[in-house]
């Protein structure tokens, strides 16, 4: 509602700034928080630095008021180090959508508070549509090539109130062009897909550092040995390039045991199943009904599911089509309409 004041999530990148320019031209009292989320041990300067300098910059062009909040501690102890345990348990988690679930949008709230604000809000390509009962919904973004509703789907309803997604409504072409029309876009104002922790230095280093990776034995789906791999973080369910194993016809990986430190290889119709099991679940209604769709990852088109059984906190879904490569640790997000409902971490694929 123009005319309240409004927190927004500065990572001095083109969708934030658009967001906040946009909010300002609302009518909203703008003020950008920038999180410095890691600090590398190898060095004494802030990885978040960077954001910090570009966020500050923007804001400045933007003429409104920004502050920088420390939240190293718990990036690491939410974030960084159940990544790091997800990759030592042979699972391909998804950084972002916990950070925020746990980080971001929670601290962004906090600051609200603390600087009087009303709302948050942030460049994240989603909307938000109220039902007829008057309860408030997560939903996909007009542009559905960018549409990150998927990252989205553990924050919590009562942050979901206060939230505002300015670019929700617009395509990423129209915002690059109002960026660059504002003269917002080539002073450092940039988009970033980069896991942002590990400071350039790439995953598998990142692990490494951190004794994650050590050499295994690769077999085939009978058990088979076929070869070494140099390390389990390297490899993830689905994968073909980069095996350096010669068979009868292409192998992908099917399985990662990170117990015995093996990969398993199969061929690629090993790779699929309709039913997968998901625990960590967040629904926002315990009986779905018909209609479902789910995405198995970011990347993935939604698919329509024929049933799901909820547990105790857990989810058993079976989808109409086989999916291929429903990875554990990547998380499955269900769709009604258009609307988020809810989804779960995977934990493996039943068949």
């Amino acid at each position: 509602m123009p005319g309240f004041n409004i927190v927004v999530g500065m990572s001095g990148g083109v969708d934030s700034t658009v967001a906040a320019h946009l909010l300002g031209e609302q009518g909203y009292r703008v003020i950008g928080v920038t999180f410095e989320f890691f600090h590398s041990p190898a060095s004494s300067v802030r990885h978040g630095e960077d954001s910090v300098r570009r966020a500050q910059e923007v804001c400045g062009r933007l003429g409104i008021e920004h502050h920088v909040v420390d939240a190293t501690a718990e990036f690491r102890e939410e974030v960084v180090e159940p990544f790091i345990e997800e990759y030592r348990s042979g699972r391909t988690p998804n950084p972002c959508i916990i950070c925020n679930e746990k980080i971001k949008f929670p601290l962004l709230e906090a600051a609200a508070d603390r600087y009087g604000c009303d709302r948050i809000a942030t460049g994240h390509y989603a909307r938000l549509s109220i039902d007829n009962s008057g309860k408030i919904h997560l939903a996909r973004a007009a542009d559905r090539g960018k549409d990150q509703s998927y990252f989205l789907y553990r924050v919590p309803v009562r942050l979901l109130r206060r939230a505002h997604f300015p670019l929700g409504d617009r395509r990423k072409a129209e915002v690059r062009d109002l960026a660059l029309n504002l003269g917002l876009a080539g002073t450092g104002a940039r988009s970033s897909q980069d896991t942002c922790f590990l400071a350039g230095r790439g995953l598998h280093r990142f692990l490494e550092e951190r004794g994650v990776d050590r050499p295994g034995e690769v077999i085939g789906a009978g058990g088979e040995a076929l070869g070494r791999h140099k390390g389990i973080s390297y490899y993830t369910v689905g994968q073909r390039k980069g095996l350096g194993i010669a068979g009868g016809g292409p192998l992908y990986i099917r399985s990662i045991d990170a117990g015995r430190n093996v990969i398993e290889l199969a061929p690629d119709a090993c790779l699929y199943s309709s039913r997968i099991l998901c625990r960590r679940v967040k629904l926002r209604s315990r009986k779905p009904g018909g209609g479902l769709e789910g995405k198995i990852r970011y990347g993935h088109g939604p698919a329509p599911i024929e049933s799901i059984e909820v547990g105790k906190g857990s989810i058993q879904v079976s989808f109409d089509s086989p999916q291929r490569a429903a990875t554990p640790g990547q998380s499955l997000v269900l769709y009604l309409g258009g609307r988020v409902i809810g989804g779960g971490i995977i934990e493996e694929a039943l068949g």
